[in-house]
C-alpha cells in the first residue's frame, strides 16, 4: 500500500506553502488508495516555537485535512535514532569530528563549492577521534560511500548526484548532541513504511543522501517526489522565517477566509480553478496531477 507522509516542523506558524505541501502530499497518497501520515519534526530544539505544533494542527483541521494513523512526535522518544547511530557505528559508517565552522570555512574553497556551501573536505574521516571524550565536542559524521546516486522524481525529472564528492560526510548528531535531520527523517520515514516521499523542490538535493543512509540502515529507500516552490511576485520562495501576514494561515483564518476560499487561493495559483472560488480538500486533491505540477515553482498573488 502507498504510504505518504507530511511533517511539518513547529519552528513557526504555517504558510500558503506549507498548506500546498500538505494537501499535494495527501492527494498523492489518497490518489493511490494509499494512507497519508503526519509528522512533527522538533528534535531542533533551539528552533521550536513554544504552541507551534498545536497552531499547526489546528490549522491543517480548518483546511480539512485528516490524517492516518497515529501522529509521530519526535521528540517523545529519541530511542529509534540512537539506535540507528549505535548500528551505523557497529558497523563502521560513523566518524567523529571535530571540525569547527570556522574551520570549514578555512578549507572551503570557491571553484568546489555547491548550493549548500563547500563539501565537507574529510577533514577527520582517518583521525579515529573518540566519539564520547567529554574533554573533546565532537558531531558524528556518516562516510558516504563513492558512487553517483539517481533519484527519477516524476515532478522534477531525474537527478543524480555523487554525494561523497560534491556534499562530502553529513553530520547524522551535532556536537551539542541533538539528532541531525538527515538521520531523523530516514529513521521515520523507515519505521513508519513510507513509500512516497513528498516535499518541497528545495530539499531534492537531500535525496541522494538520504537513499544511501537509508540502505546503510538496511531499508530500501522511498520514492521521491518534489513540488514546485511557491514563490512571491518577485520570484523569492516563500519560507517561515520570511513569511508576513499575507501569507501565514492563521493571519488569512483571522481576516475571515475559510479552509475552502484559500485552498481555492492555492487552486487560482496553480492554474486550476477560477479566480475567487472555494474548494474542499478532495476537490483541489483530485486536480492536482503530475501535469500541474511539473513545473519549478508556482508564483502567488496575495490578496
Amino acid at each position: 500500500m502507498e504510504v505518504g507522509r507530511y511533517a511539518p516542523s513547529p519552528t513557526g506558524d504555517l504558510h500558503i506553502g506549507n498548506a500546498f505541501a500538505a494537501v499535494c502530499a495527501w492527494a498523492r497518497a489518497r490518489r493511490a488508495g494509499g494512507r497519508c501520515l503526519l509528522r512533527i519534526e522538533d528534535l531542533d530544539t533551539p528552533r521550536v516555537v513554544a504552541g507551534a505544533t498545536e497552531r499547526m494542527l489546528e490549522d491543517l483541521r480548518a483546511l480539512g485535512l485528516t490524517f492516518d494513523g497515529e501522529l509521530l512526535v519526535q521528540s517523545r522518544d529519541l530511542t529509534p535514532y540512537h539506535e540507528a547511530l549505535a548500528r551505523l557505528r557497529a558497523h563502521s559508517a560513523l566518524y567523529a569530528c571535530r571540525c569547527s565552522r570556522k574551520d570549514l570555512a578555512r578549507a572551503a574553497s570557491a571553484p568546489h563549492e555547491g548550493e549548500e556551501g563547500p563539501p565537507y573536505p574529510g577533514t577527520c574521516r582517518e583521525l579515529g577521534l573518540p566519539f564520547d571524550d567529554p574533554a573533546l565536542p565532537v558531531a558524528w559524521r556518516f562516510r558516504m560511500p563513492e558512487g553517483v546516486v539517481t533519484v527519477d522524481d516524476p515532478l522534477q525529472g531525474t537527478f543524480a548526484q555523487d554525494v561523497r564528492r560534491e556534499v562530502g560526510d553529513v553530520v547524522l548528531r551535532r556536537k551539542d548532541g541533538l539528532i541531525a535531520y538527515q538521520l531523523a527523517v530516514v529513521v521515520d520515514d523507515l519505521r513508519q513504511r513510507v513509500t512516497e516521499v513528498v516535499r518541497g523542490r528545495d530539499l531534492l538535493s537531500s535525496a541522494p543522501r538520504q537513499v544511501l543512509l537509508c540502505r546503510a540502515l538496511g531499508g530500501a529507500p522511498p520514492s521521491f517526489a518534489h513540488l514546485p516552490l511557491l514563490v512571491d511576485a518577485s520570484g523569492g520562495r516563500i519560507a517561515k522565517r520570511t513569511a508576513g501576514a499575507d501569507v501565514l494561515l492563521r493571519s488569512l483564518f483571522a481576516r475571515g477566509l475559510s479552509g475552502q476560499r484559500v485552498l481555492g487561493m492555492i487552486g487560482a495559483a496553480l492554474g486550476v480553478c477560477g479566480e475567487g472560488e472555494h474548494l474542499d480538500v478532495a476537490t483541489l486533491a483530485g486536480r492536482l496531477d503530475d501535469r500541474v505540477l511539473r513545473r519549478a515553482s508556482v508564483t502567488w498573488a496575495s490578496s
